[in-house]
């Protein structure tokens, strides 16, 4: 009998042992040693694809979201899935791995930073000094207990912290060292309906991005007042007219309206705008025509999507449906000219440079002083050439996407133009504004990125 137990006690202390290995391999994340840099398995780095759109979508738990960092050896927007610990107040992010990547490129950025989580926070991250960093992770252990409970918080406070007794502040403290922590301070806001909105240039304030293709409209400051650059969806002008109220002031309206282009997505609120605010919308003369409702005008310069879809959709109409519902879309008589080469109404010092492609008529608008370039479609900070990109809102520089383009070797010398331009701050129709010392070289790089192809193959850009 005894000897049958030593065997039995045995075999189960060997299943055991076995057992903890294994789940010291699979546990994702072994934080508990005492190395400057402790990196999850390998196998679940792999994982951070698949985690970077759940909690960039909100699919994720709710203090989950994707940190967005530029490289500091790169320059490319580095992502990763993390959770937000919330502690008296405020919102902070916690290096379990300790010295990690990312850790080195926020410190390298001067602590500028995205968070995405159905929608985009531009943020400033704060290191927090070692003496005051126990709060905060005694604040991420009681958030872990009240997701999974005492059995999870447990387990978190020993593959983490490599605490086998209760977690106390005084304990963590010792620990403190080993963990940067970031108080996250935003650096902009949003407005009531979460539009962000933030100053990128002097007296040029971006209102958003929002929406899957991270739409953005402008408001420039002139001499006597302020003009929106690009109006949005047609669905979008209550949000924009609240958004310019909270930057204006209640009693203050745009003295114009000025379209980079006339697509929907930035052009559809404009006639709605212009009619409340009292003001002229301004466009190139070349866009004048499909502006007005001028059927045969947008057959004749369509993209491959106009072709494919929207205009078999408006044959399918009959002709009298189809100007009825132009008709209900047109600029009417507040579309007015803008010539390239020609000052902008209202904002003295700016011009409006033609870089047609995306559109025969696109135009951007160039602030000579310090070349602050407003590109429209012209060139993106958003990869919207690819289902992938556009799916998780991804970062990088884009050509005007292909699908909706109607010369795509006229865009590709457009983006040669604009880099000839040496853009200080590059304030794209979608995607995040280009602001920091290095947008020129980033800018020239891509623009001769695609003069090495032929323009039937530009598709997609790279930051």
């Amino acid at each position: 009998m005894t000897a049958g137990r030593g065997v039995h006690r045995t075999a189960r202390d060997g299943q055991g042992r076995w057992a903890r290995l294994l789940g010291r391999w699979l546990h994702p994340q072994d934080y508990s040693g005492d190395e400057s840099y402790r990196p999850p398995a390998r196998w679940y780095r792999w994982l951070n694809p698949v985690g970077v759109p759940l909690t960039t979508w909100g699919l994720a738990p709710r203090d989950a979201v994707t940190l967005q960092v530029r490289g500091r050896r790169t320059g490319r927007p580095r992502r990763l899935p993390i959770l937000l610990t919330r502690h008296e107040g405020a919102d902070y992010l916690i290096a379990l791995a300790g010295q990690s990547q990312w850790v080195r490129n926020v410190r390298a950025a001067g602590g500028e930073a995205v968070l995405r989580r159905r929608g985009t926070r531009r943020v400033r991250l704060d290191e927090v000094p070692v003496a005051q960093r126990a709060p905060v992770l005694a604040a991420y252990l009681e958030a872990g207990q009240r997701r999974g409970g005492e059995s999870a918080a447990r387990e978190q406070a020993k593959w983490y912290f490599g605490l086998h007794e209760p977690p106390t502040v005084e304990r963590l403290a010792a620990l403190a060292p080993r963990y940067p922590v970031f108080r996250v301070r935003e650096i902009e806001s949003p407005n009531e309906d979460g539009m962000p909105v933030q100053e990128i240039a002097p007296g040029v304030v971006c209102l958003g991005p929002w929406g899957r293709t991270q739409t953005n409209v402008f408001l420039v400051r002139g001499a006597t007042g302020w003009v929106l650059v690009d109006a949005g969806w047609a669905g979008d002008a209550d949000r924009i007219e609240t958004a310019t109220s909270r930057v204006l002031g209640a009693d203050e309206r745009p003295e114009a309206i000025v379209l980079t282009h006339v697509h929907p997505d930035h052009s559809g609120a404009a006639r709605e705008l212009a009619g409340r605010w009292s003001c002229p919308v301004f466009l190139h003369p070349d866009e004048l025509p499909i502006a007005r409702g001028d059927f045969e005008a947008m057959r004749a310069v369509a993209g491959p999507l106009d072709r494919w879809v929207v205009l078999p959709a408006m044959r399918m109409m009959g002709r009298r449906r189809r100007e009825a519902v132009l008709a209900g879309n047109t600029l009417g008589e507040a579309a007015r000219p803008l010539r390239p080469g020609e000052p902008v109404p209202g904002l003295a010092g700016w011009e409006a440079v033609a870089t047609p492609g995306h559109t025969p008529g696109h135009i951007s608008l160039l602030r000579t002083d310090d070349r602050v370039v407003i590109a429209g479609d012209a060139l993106v900070t958003l990869r919207l050439n690819s289902v992938r990109g556009l799916l998780r809102q991804q970062p990088g520089l884009s050509a005007p996407p292909w699908y909706t383009t109607w010369s795509r070797a006229a865009a590709v010398t457009s983006i040669g133009k604009l880099a000839a331009l040496e853009p200080t701050v590059l304030a794209p129709g979608h995607g995040l504004a280009l602001t920091g010392p290095d947008t020129a070289h980033l800018v020239r790089r891509f623009a001769a990125a695609l003069g090495t192809r032929a323009p039937s193959t530009v598709a997609d850009g790279v930051l």
